[in-house]
C-alpha cells in the first residue's frame, strides 16, 4: 500500500511535474528561476515559489543552492509519478475508441462550508453561471470517491479553467472544472466537479457544483450513494 501511495502523485501538481521534466529532463538539475517558472505557467512568481516549495516537501524536487543560481532536480519519486500517469493515460488512449462514459459511484460528505463561500464570491459566481447557465446554488455538494476512479474520470473529461484574480484584501486561485452528470434513480441533473488552486480536501473529495440544491433534488444525507457520469 505504501508503494502504491507514492505512485499516486496528486492531479494538481502533475502539469508542474511535466513542465519540469521538459526544462529540466528526468535526471538531470539546472538552475531555474521562479520568475521562469511564473512566466511559463501563467503563474505569479509568489505562486511559483511555492509550489517549487510544495514539490519539495513532498519529496517531487530537489534543491541546491549555487553561486549562479538555484539548482533543481526531479526526484526518483517524481519520475515514478510521471511513469505511473504515462501508463494510466496510455492506457485510455489506447482503449476501445467507444465512446462510452465512465460512470463512477461516491458517498456524499458533509463539508465545512468552504465551497458555499467560494460559490458567492463574485467573480467565481459569474464564471460558474456562465458554465451553467443560469446561476449556482450557493454551495457544493461534496463526495469522496475512489481515487484510481475518479482520476480516470477526470483525465477523460475536457477541463475548463476559471482563472484566479486578486482583490485589495487577497489573491484568489484558479479553480479547475469539469462537465458531469449527476444521477439517481432515474434522475439527472448537470453539474461541474470544481478542483481549486488551494483547497483543504484530499484529491479524491470533489466539491459539485450545480444550478439545483442536489441534496433536496436527490433526498440525499451522509453516506448515500450518487452516481456521475
Amino acid at each position: 500500500m505504501e508503494k502504491e501511495s507514492k505512485l499516486e502523485g496528486n492531479i494538481q501538481h502533475i502539469p508542474l511535474l511535466l513542465y519540469l521534466s521538459q526544462k529540466l529532463g528526468l535526471s538531470k538539475t539546472d538552475i531555474l528561476s521562479t520568475t521562469d517558472i511564473a512566466k511559463d505557467m501563467n503563474f505569479s512568481q509568489q505562486t511559483a515559489s511555492r509550489k517549487m516549495q510544495e514539490l519539495e516537501e513532498l519529496g517531487f524536487i530537489k534543491k541546491q543552492y549555487s553561486p549562479n543560481g538555484l539548482m533543481i532536480g526531479l526526484t526518483d519519486k517524481a519520475t515514478e509519478v510521471l511513469k505511473a500517469n504515462y501508463s494510466h493515460l496510455k492506457n485510455i488512449f489506447e482503449e476501445s475508441k467507444s465512446k462510452k462514459p465512465v460512470k463512477i459511484q461516491g458517498a456524499i460528505l458533509s463539508g465545512i462550508g468552504e465551497g458555499k463561500f467560494y460559490v458567492q464570491i463574485k467573480n467565481y459566481n459569474e464564471a460558474f453561471t456562465k458554465l451553467l447557465g443560469e446561476k449556482p446554488f450557493p454551495g457544493t455538494l461534496n463526495v469522496i470517491f475512489d481515487k484510481d476512479e475518479f482520476r480516470e474520470l477526470i483525465l477523460k473529461k475536457e477541463l475548463v479553467r476559471i482563472e484566479g484574480f486578486k482583490t485589495k484584501e487577497r489573491t484568489f486561485g484558479y479553480i479547475n472544472c469539469y462537465k458531469i452528470t449527476i444521477q439517481k434513480n432515474n434522475k439527472k441533473v448537470l453539474g461541474f466537479i470544481t478542483i481549486p488552486e488551494r483547497t483543504s480536501h484530499p484529491e479524491h473529495i470533489a466539491e459539485i457544483i450545480s444550478p439545483t440544491y442536489l441534496r433536496r433534488e436527490f433526498n440525499l444525507k451522509d453516506n448515500d450513494k450518487i452516481e456521475i457520469v
